[in-house]
């Protein structure tokens, strides 16, 4: 699953939750890892302002973990921004964040 929300810094950036349930070896888990972030690179160029979360819902058949993925990242790139038109990049938004209680 990819969930994107668009971001005010002006471009991609990604996250992951990839998680021991499905996964229970390192090794899987850093290769699924690995597949995303290369894909992700790869379309970064064509993507818009947005932060990407990556989350794994299911358990990947070895060598399918990024099947699609690219046309993913674009379609909910594209939808989050359709979805929050004020937080796109290069406009001001709505209400400034509340300080940080320890700061």
């Amino acid at each position: 699953m990819v969930m994107a929300r668009p971001n005010q810094v002006g471009y991609p950036r990604l996250g992951m939750v990839i998680g021991k349930r499905l996964l229970a070896r390192a090794v899987d888990r850093n290769r699924v890892k690995r597949c995303v972030r290369e894909n992700f690179r790869q379309a970064m160029s064509e993507l818009p302002a947005c932060d990407f979360v990556v989350r794994l819902i299911a358990r990947p058949a070895p060598g399918d973990e990024v099947r699609d993925l690219l046309r993913t990242f674009a379609r909910a790139g594209h939808r989050a921004m359709e979805k929050w038109p004020a937080l796109a990049p290069g406009e001001a938004p709505s209400a400034s964040p509340a300080p940080h209680p320890n700061s």
